[in-house]
């Protein structure tokens, strides 16, 4: 679920109509993606949808696992050496990343007021910039922008 209602994209990038609407939810997925992947942890509304994410884990981690086993099974019956050693990569890579998911997810964090003021900067700065280059505008950072007011709540991790 988004956190932004369309109202308040629509008020963020001071666009009046709804003839933008798709490609402000576009951002918004792009905006709350990066400020996810910054702060390496999924984001969510409120604490009963981190609580149901958090459950759901025991299930999915079961899940995976077995997955893996069976490709790791099938692996075992390839003949070539090479496909073998494949699609033992390709199953340790599922599960390499169900597993990072899943930490997000047990360190996912409901969206506060810094939270949700970074999403609507990146929100802002993607629909105003769709380009990749920036020309005849003066262009800088904000001094208090989304690394410092993401910056309490991001986690490091580490290999």
């Amino acid at each position: 679920m988004a956190l932004l209602t369309p109202e308040q994209c629509r008020a963020q990038c001071r666009v009046s109509g709804d003839y933008d609407d798709a490609i402000l939810a576009d951002k918004l997925v792009s905006a709350e993606d990066a400020v996810a992947a910054h702060l390496n942890r999924n984001l969510y509304n409120d604490q009963n949808a981190l609580d149901a994410a958090v459950a759901g884990l025991t299930a999915a981690a079961a899940q995976a696992q077995d997955a893996y086993d069976e490709a790791v099974a099938d692996a075992a019956s390839l003949a070539s050496d090479a496909a073998r050693e494949m699609a033992l990569q390709v199953a340790e890579k599922r599960l390499a990343d169900f597993r990072l998911n899943a930490q997000r997810t047990l360190n996912g964090i409901v969206a506060n007021g810094s939270i949700l003021a970074a999403v609507r900067l990146t929100l802002g700065h993607l629909y105003a910039n769709r380009e990749s280059v920036a020309t005849g505008v003066t262009v800088a950072e904000l001094p208090l922008g989304v690394a410092d007011l993401l910056r309490p709540y991001r986690l490091v991790m580490m290999p």
